[in-house]
């Protein structure tokens, strides 16, 4: 929170001679894997190149602050750029003798074990609304953990789900306490409080306090002291996540260990509405992270920024002058700072359909303990009210108008969406939740095999929920061979138990097998096929993906998938 300008720390900053034939960033490399640098700064063209071969951290001024490892060292080095090595500003040594009571004043750094002895007290304090659960472990073999809070804990409800996370640059961990604090201040004050029991019994919140323990914890397991921004494979975690231009690797990097945990873990939940948190500026960054607002904006790039206004405007109500003020006064387009690719904001909101902000915290990385408490003030109001934005928008459920079952239906507003900024049904319940400014609005819901519905005027009020149902009706599933046209199955997914009708060209006999991606026959049946429509009976055994071959007497055998759902 401090503010710490280049010239302030310019006693910090060493020169990068070389000494006894190894320069101090190579001895830095060889001891901590990373070392930060600052360097002029360029012209934004030439940030935006640098930025796809190393880590930017910062751009100021007059300067970038940018963190490598030493394949990336060594590829900076031919860009021929004049640089040094920059130290962050440390806190003194963090006091390693605090009790679990002491820590929960959250104004200290835990030990990695009394971090997992703290999450597992508050799922043990507290068990009708939180529970602990393992996104997974990093490579060194920490968990990776995540509590989860709601009224019914135990249960899958029809609520917008909801995500926190912090600290995956693991020496930026002024969020991790903000985090810890958070799930402390929602469980403690659930019986107490209005607003936390209205979010508590509205959201399926989910919060990760630490999502690089491996970095946080790199100098040991008792103190954040030795923390550093990579893993333990020297991969800066947002940068290692797909992209939407750059593709499946846009670091050069395979997935980590942790990345590969969370995308799995994100992609079993469809979270409505997240964010994650950092230090090293202080503003509220929005999508997208990949280009430039001139270049392309999110179409929901209004709501994004009204969003990122509200969190900036309620922080600025509850702290000192000065404090979260970058950019446009502490709101910036994630490109507009500086564009970087296989950040998890793109990837949430572009590959996931999902609506993520990144919260820069503090201009300190480790926030010193003594201005945790302040760090708390000044965002748990914002904190609160960004989770309720997770509330407003439409939402309702999508189902077979003949069978009432859920379909996993795509929910689309023509003429306004676009780059992947719809929303999906969920598959086993039919939920769906829109997150979009007031207005009124045309929506357009569709799926295979399914009628498609436009529904015209949908009105939307700031803070309010509209509520819309909405019921598909199926048209009939044909499996139609031609040679030119290949085979059509209708609906896909389809239901246990649904028609399934074959249209044939000739008359004779066929079987008609159904085999599972393994490889394995799950069920074959033999029928007499009449030119024309055909009925079909669908294995009530049988569920998944599988694919469907016919192969007639005097016909060659055709196949397709199909997926079956309970």
């Amino acid at each position: 929170m401090l503010k710490y300008s280049i010239i302030s720390f310019l006693f910090l900053i060493i020169f990068t001679l070389p000494v006894n034939g190894q320069s101090p960033a190579e001895k830095i490399l060889r001891k901590r894997g990373e070392v930060y640098l600052i360097f002029p700064r360029p012209s934004r063209e030439k940030i935006n190149r640098l930025s796809r071969k190393i880590s930017i951290d910062a751009v100021k001024e007059d300067s970038v602050v940018a963190c490598v490892n030493k394949k990336e060292y060594e590829v900076f080095l031919k860009e021929k750029i004049p640089f040094r090595i920059y130290f962050y500003p440390r806190p003194k040594k963090t006091d390693k003798t605090k009790s679990l009571a002491d820590l929960e004043s959250w104004t200290a750094y835990p030990t990695y074990e009394q971090y997992d002895s703290i999450m597992q007290k508050f799922a043990t304090d507290h068990p009708g609304i939180c529970k602990i659960d393992t996104i997974g472990s990093t490579y060194q073999g920490r968990l990776l953990l995540a509590v989860k809070i709601s009224d019914h804990v135990d249960r899958e409800e029809e609520e917008p789900a909801f995500f926190y996370t912090s600290t995956m640059h693991g020496d930026e961990t002024g969020g991790y306490i903000l985090m810890l604090h958070l799930i402390d201040y929602l469980l403690s004050n659930y019986a107490s409080d209005d607003t936390v029991r209205m979010l508590v019994d509205s959201l399926e919140i989910w919060i990760n306090p630490l999502a690089n323990p491996d970095g946080t914890y790199y100098g040991g397991n008792n103190s954040v002291d030795g923390a550093r921004r990579y893993n333990a494979q020297n991969i800066d975690l947002n940068r290692n996540f797909p992209n939407p231009e750059d593709g499946p690797h846009p670091d050069g990097n395979d997935y980590a260990v942790e990345t590969i945990a969370m995308m799995q873990f994100l992609h079993s939940r469809n979270f409505i509405l997240s964010a994650n948190f950092h230090a090293g500026e202080e503003v509220v960054n929005y999508p997208w992270d990949t280009w430039t607002s001139s270049e392309r904006t999110h179409a929901d790039d209004a709501w994004f920024q009204c969003v990122s206004r509200e969190y900036a405007d309620t922080v600025h109500a509850h702290s000192p002058a000065g404090y979260m003020t970058y950019a446009d006064n502490g709101v910036t387009n994630g490109g507009d700072w500086y564009v970087i690719t296989g950040s998890r904001q793109d990837y949430v909101t572009w590959y996931l359909h999902g609506r993520e902000i990144t919260v820069e915290l503090d201009h300190s990385k480790i926030t010193p303990e003594d201005e945790l408490n302040s760090l708390w003030k000044y965002n748990y109001h914002s904190l609160l009210n960004y989770m309720q934005e997770a509330i407003w928008g439409i939402s309702g459920d999508v189902t077979d108008s003949v069978t009432g079952k859920p379909v996993r239906a795509r929910i689309e507003i023509p003429g306004h969406d676009r780059d992947s900024s719809w929303v999906w049904s969920d598959s086993l319940s039919g939920y769906y939740h829109r997150l979009i400014l007031e207005g009124t609005y045309d929506l357009q819901v569709s799926a295979p095999g399914y009628r498609t519905k436009n529904l015209s005027g949908v009105v939307v009020t700031n803070h309010r929920l509209t509520r819309l149902d909405v019921t598909l009706a199926p048209v009939s599933v044909s499996i139609t061979p031609p040679s030119k046209s290949g085979i059509y199955l209708f609906p896909n997914p389809v239901h246990t138990g649904s028609s399934l009708t074959l249209r044939w060209g000739t008359e004779e006999k066929a079987t008609i097998s159904f085999t599972g991606p393994d490889g394995r026959k799950r069920k074959e049946i033999t029928v007499q096929l009449r030119e024309g429509e055909n009925p079909i009976p669908l294995p009530l055994s049988i569920s998944g993906i599988c694919f469907v071959t016919i192969r007639g007497t005097h016909s060659p055998a055709v196949t397709e998938k199909l997926v079956i759902l309970p």
